[in-house]
């Protein structure tokens, strides 16, 4: 009688041994899931950030094409002789020979 007793004492402790195993696992995967989703969402929210980022750096990079292509634009036309001829009129005051400036009075 002793053998059926202890067998029974076994298969109980067996049985609560599996319950708590299960329960130990089931668990795990709970909080295995619960940081995952917390992880995405953290990546989630940096991805976002990292847009706008890039956004504005795009923004940066078109406006800085614009100003150097002003540049080479500038450039161009300081070697013309129009350009020439403006700094001479408006910086130094010079005039072709056969021209008159009326100059208004003061």
């Amino acid at each position: 009688m002793n053998k059926t007793v202890g067998r029974s004492k076994s298969k109980k402790n067996n049985k609560i041994t599996t319950k708590l195993g299960m329960v130990l696992v089931v668990s795990c995967l709970i909080l295995l899931a619960v940081v995952v989703l917390y992880k995405a969402q953290s990546l989630k929210a940096q991805k976002e950030s990292l847009q706008v980022q890039a956004a504005e750096l795009q923004e940066q990079l078109d406006s800085a094409k614009e100003d150097y292509k002003k540049l080479e634009e500038r450039e161009k036309y300081m070697q013309t002789d129009e350009y020439v001829e403006d700094v001479a009129r408006s910086q130094l005051g010079l005039i072709y020979p056969d021209e008159i400036v009326v100059k208004p009075e003061e």
